[in-house]
């Protein structure tokens, strides 16, 4: 399949509202069966938000990853190559402890994740799961690159300021501007625990994915209570009140 098919594809299924990149990660996920696909925003600033999904699993490993500041997603973005794990149960604990431990407890087994970028500015990435270990062969290796060419594409049409590729919140199309609105959140509760707490900015956000990591909660809701007073988190302790 090459990417002006993807396109055309997911161009006749564009109805009812849904969002182009959610369409394309459903419709990545039907062509090569795979358990789940989804896609990351990200720049040189680093990871700003997922913004499109093929459901429930792929959206929870690509937002654990944000979570935890580890992953597949942020290595092929960060990295601008083809990353991934054809058995995350063997020996890749030591390269993504958290991720994969919580990939294989969602039944994942294996996964391979596309930068996105247009010659040097960097997009995010795609990243495609499966539920049971073994490589990509030829073909559909060819077929999930054809896939990333089609996600870059739809980022582009959608951004707004395409001649700069202004990748700030306010120049985005809706589709992706509010999941990046999301995150502000989080930059703004890493910046209120770094005063009240006399700490280093990346330090306070170690601090906020520890406490969201320990309670089994996702990072964005425990900046929100942070933000709100309802959470207090401590350099040592790393507890509320």
């Amino acid at each position: 399949m090459t990417t002006t098919q993807i396109l055309a594809t997911i161009g006749a299924r564009h109805r009812d509202g849904q969002p182009l990149t959610d369409l394309l990660c459903i419709d990545c996920a039907q062509s090569l069966r795979l358990a789940g696909v989804g896609m990351t925003l990200m720049n040189d600033a680093g990871h700003q938000a997922v913004i499109g999904t093929s459901g429930t699993v792929a959206s929870r490993l690509e937002e654990i990853q944000f979570d935890l500041g580890e992953g597949p997603s942020l290595d092929a973005s960060r990295t601008n190559r083809t990353v991934g794990s054809d058995d995350l149960g063997d020996g890749v604990l030591l390269r993504w402890p958290a991720f994969a431990s919580a990939a294989l407890v969602a039944g994942i087994s294996a996964v391979t994740a596309v930068p996105l970028g247009v010659g040097g500015v960097r997009l995010g990435s795609l990243s495609m799961y499966r539920s049971s270990p073994g490589r990509l062969d030829e073909q559909q290796r060819a077929t999930a690159h054809a896939y990333g060419g089609a996600a870059v594409v739809v980022l582009l049409h959608l951004q707004e300021r395409i001649p700069s590729l202004d990748l700030s919140r306010d120049g985005l199309h809706p589709d992706l501007g509010a999941p990046v609105a999301y995150r502000a959140e989080i930059h703004q509760a890493t910046g209120f625990l770094a005063v009240r707490a006399a700490v280093g900015m990346t330090e306070a956000l170690l601090l906020l994915r520890a406490h969201a990591f320990a309670a089994d909660r996702s990072l964005l809701d425990v900046a929100r209570d942070v933000l709100a007073g309802r959470l207090r988190i401590h350099p040592k302790e790393n507890e509320d009140d």
